[in-house]
């Protein structure tokens, strides 16, 4: 700067001088001669004022930022609460809309969401026997007639099924010996559940349910094609409810029951759904199930060991009998017959028990439907309670005779369709293995079985069936011309329509 001043001080050149030619860029400019002028120092307030123009643009950057940054943030929040409000609008519609479905469902869903069920059954019959006669029974006052409509079942259930408890109450009706009704099941149940679709792990029960025996004795009325359960299981196991405390549950493809009754269920003549002794009738049974699919399997053993009871007589003073032999109106030699006196006579127990083996298989073909082959074997001494009661204590006291039981089932079922099945069922009970008649003074072995052949065909749907049944029964009941024991003609052909919900 210095240097551009002392160049301007310098006279112009004159118009008639000439000016001297400006040194080259590459000549060194001549060194300065003398004292340099010094910059003037920096003004203070200047660079004070500038300081805080720069600190108030910085804070006014800072301002600008924060300010930015809260707007956003309010905006974030504001969208933020717009959307939870409309969520909660949105859940509040729903809420409505779920109360306004649950108050016009059938009662029978909301039920069921809560684990409660109520279903039921009718079976009414038109029957056709050709044993029945227009006669009265003389030892038990019933009607000997069999040609007749009846009510064999109307059940109505009511079920309990939540994860830890569930319970049963069944109710009966029907007109077998005259307008009845009755509680069928009552059953209050503590379970531990096992997987998701099998059986529970142990579930222990306490009340009035099916004896845990075989196959057909716990098989439901409501499933069942033929009309009925086999002779067998009808004598041995009548009305197959009884009383008592059950331990039962499955895992994997086992299964298995074990009760304690009081051995008087309720098809039993003398003391049905009573005990009248202090002991108790254990039964059982262990099984394998094959489960769902094409080809299932069941098979099982059980068991049964348990007291029958054989009721006392009261003691008899000594009496006599006229027996007017000539029939002239007075007492005459010899017709006098007296009668001693008895002592009376206490009551007694006595062990029953029985072994069983069960066996059934499905299988499904697209073409066809359901196959399923199944059967049942018997054997028990002293356990008949229907046909031919056991007692082998008998009349006397002490001198009765032991009865040997043994009957087995087989069965055949084939659904035609969707609509129809059929079948056919093959039994035979023997209540007295060791029977004996006597014939012409000589005691002969005596077969005491009674065999059926069932035959039985099916229109189903949902909402029921409509059965029809033969059966051809042999037995050994008839007497031919010579009093030797024949078959009694007792064959039987029954209708049965069956609704259900």
């Amino acid at each position: 700067m210095g240097w551009a001043l002392t160049a301007s001080a310098q006279p112009s050149a004159g118009p008639d001088q000439v000016a001297p030619a400006a040194a080259p860029p590459s000549a060194a400019a001549p060194p300065a001669i003398g004292p340099q002028p010094q910059p003037p120092a920096p003004d203070p307030e200047l660079a004070r004022a500038a300081e805080r123009a720069e600190r108030e643009a910085a804070l006014q950057k800072a301002r600008e930022e924060a300010q930015a940054a809260a707007d956003a943030e309010s905006f974030v929040r504001g969208a933020e609460t717009a959307d939870l409000r409309v969520a909660i609008e949105a859940l509040k519609e729903q809420v409505a809309t779920l109360a306004r479905q649950r108050a016009e469902e059938p009662p029978a869903v909301r039920a069921a969401r809560w684990g409660l069920g109520l279903t039921g059954f009718v079976q009414a019959d038109v029957a056709f026997r050709r044993s029945s006669e227009d006669q009265i029974n003389p030892s038990t006052g019933d009607p000997l007639n069999e040609d007749r409509f009846m009510i064999r079942r109307a059940r109505l259930k009511a079920t309990l099924d939540r994860t830890y408890v569930a319970g049963v109450f069944e109710l009966d009706g029907n007109t077998v010996r005259g307008p009845a009704a009755r509680i069928a099941s009552a059953e209050a149940s503590l379970r531990l559940p096992g997987a998701e679709g099998a059986p529970p792990l142990i579930m222990a029960t306490i009340g009035l349910f099916k004896i845990p025996f075989g196959y057909e004795v716990v098989e439901s009325d409501r499933d069942r094609l033929f009309l009925e359960r086999s002779t067998t299981a009808r004598a041995l196991f009548p009305g197959e409810y009884d009383l008592g405390a059950r331990l039962q549950g499955g895992w994997r493809f086992i299964r298995y029951a074990l009760a304690v009754q009081n051995g008087e269920p309720v098809g039993e003549r003398s003391y049905p759904l009573r005990d009248p002794n202090h002991k108790k009738d254990w039964v059982g049974r262990l099984g394998i199930d094959g489960g769902e699919g094409p080809v299932s399997f069941i098979a099982g053993f059980s068991a049964l060991y348990g007291t029958g009871f054989h009721k006392g007589v009261p003691s008899t003073k000594p009496s006599f009998q006229w027996v007017d032999v000539n029939q002239n109106g007075f007492i005459d030699t010899g017709e006098l017959q007296p009668t001693p006196g008895r002592a009376a006579l206490p009551s007694a127990n006595f062990s029953r028990h029985a072994l069983g083996a069960d066996a059934r298989i499905a299988v499904v073909t697209p073409w066809l439907g359901q196959t399923t082959i199944y059967g049942e074997l018997y054997y028990a001494r002293d356990l008949d309670r229907a046909i031919l009661p056991a007692d082998p204590v008998g009349a006397a006291g002490g001198v009765g005779r032991s009865y040997r039981e043994l009957g087995w089932y087989a069965a055949f079922m084939q659904d035609l369709g969707s609509h129809l099945t059929v079948g056919a069922r093959y039994d035979n009970y023997n209540p007295d293995r060791d029977a004996n008649d006597l014939q012409l003074g000589v005691v002969v072995p005596n077969n005491a079985s009674y065999s059926t052949l069932s035959l039985v065909a099916a229109l189903r749907s949902p909402a029921g069936r409509l059965i029809a049944q033969f059966d051809v029964n042999r037995n050994h009941l008839g007497r031919d011309v010579a009093g030797l024991p024949t078959n009694l003609q007792d064959n039987a052909f029954t209708i049965r329509g069956e609704a259900r919900f």
